[in-house]
């Protein structure tokens, strides 16, 4: 009998001992299934689906992350998508900042998100080498949405700001010509005109410093507006880079001789007009900007220039060239400072249809 009811006490025991052992096991693999990276929230097939603004500050735990997400109501449980966290070993990778997140992702599809980080909500303009202010400003309308006048205004207003004015003098629109550097941007969605002309202004100033900080300007440039109204010149008349340094040295030798400069690019925009041949009657416009009526620089820039036409400056060459003339169709320039030899390489370039 003692025997018998000891058998049956080790039988109990041994039978409670595996139900015990059943509902850890259970327990563990429940939690496992839990937390496994597939897994989607509780209940997201029971929920109408939305966006939801979601914004992440710097600094947030795992666990205030998952707060946030589950008071917004991108996930179901804060717990669960912790412990999902914790089991990925993603805690500390999480990147703050603004997001749009659907409520019916999975915990993958959100850790996802989250990893990449919010989406930059900026777009791309780009503006070329060689424009006039007119053309500039075009162009930034086109690409941002903003009227033409409206930028206008936005320059002569006093709002936007640059140390290389002519004259200080802002409400001069004239006196933007070349202040707005050609580059391409990425431009936040909430810029407004303003803030986009001084971008571009900034950028200017910001290349031309770094140029002058590490080089010496020649000494027959006076000053900031000099120097630009060089580049834009160079900007204008080179076709290769290999020329913009000659470009500069013919400028150079015929200031200092005090020739008329006789670029015809000058005269195009004394007419604001875009044409291939600049005629006889062209030449006879009255106009500042006309180096074939006046000699020194025109009083502005002439058009956008970019980093390789002020570099061209600083490395100006020593020679004694006062002509250069489009010989090749390829864009490239001969040099010369003899008169004869300018006339026979014209017509030999007319003749060969490189020049009209």
């Amino acid at each position: 009998m003692i025997n018998l009811y000891y058998k049956n006490r080790l039988l109990i025991q041994l039978f409670l001992s595996v139900l015990f052992l059943t509902i850890i096991f259970n327990s563990v693999t429940n939690l496992t299934q839990l937390v496994r990276p597939s897994q989607s929230n509780n209940n997201i097939d029971s929920v109408n689906v939305e966006v939801i603004n979601v914004n992440i500050p710097q600094g947030s735990s795992a666990s205030q992350i998952a707060s946030i997400l589950d008071s917004t109501g991108v996930v179901t449980s804060n717990l669960t998508f912790e412990l999902y966290l914790r089991n990925e070993n993603l805690t500390d990778k999480l990147r703050p900042g603004s997001y749009e997140i659907q409520n019916n992702l999975s915990y993958e599809e959100i850790t996802s998100i989250l990893l990449k980080g919010p989406p930059l909500k900026t777009y791309t303009i780009t503006i070329p080498e060689g424009l006039w202010l007119s053309e500039t400003l075009d162009t930034i309308s086109a690409q941002t949405g903003y009227e033409v006048i409206q930028l206008e205004n936005s320059l002569i207003s006093g709002k936007v700001i640059s140390k290389y004015l002519p004259n200080d003098n802002y409400t001069k629109l004239q006196n933007w010509e070349g202040l707005l550097f050609p580059n391409t941007y990425q431009i936040d969605i909430e810029s407004n005109g303003e803030t986009i002309l001084q971008t571009l202004v900034s950028e200017l100033e910001t290349r031309y410093e770094d140029i002058i900080s590490n080089n010496q300007v020649p000494n027959w440039i006076e000053t900031p507006t000099q120097f630009f109204t060089v580049a834009s010149l160079i900007e204008a008349e080179a076709k290769l880079d290999e020329d913009r340094a000659l470009v500069s040295s013919v400028i150079r030798n015929r200031l200092n001789d005090n020739m008329l400069l006789q670029i015809d690019a000058t005269v195009l925009y004394s007419l604001q007009k875009r044409k291939s041949q600049v005629l006889l009657i062209d030449l006879q416009f009255d106009s500042p900007y006309n180096t074939y009526k006046y000699t020194s620089l025109p009083p502005t820039p002439i058009s956008g220039f970019g980093n390789k036409s002020m570099k061209a400056i600083i490395n100006t060459p020593e020679n004694n060239y006062i002509y250069y003339l489009l010989t090749d169709v390829s864009g490239k320039m001969t040099f010369t400072n003899d008169y004869e030899e300018f006339i026979n390489l014209k017509n030999k370039a007319k003749d060969e249809g490189v020049i009209p």
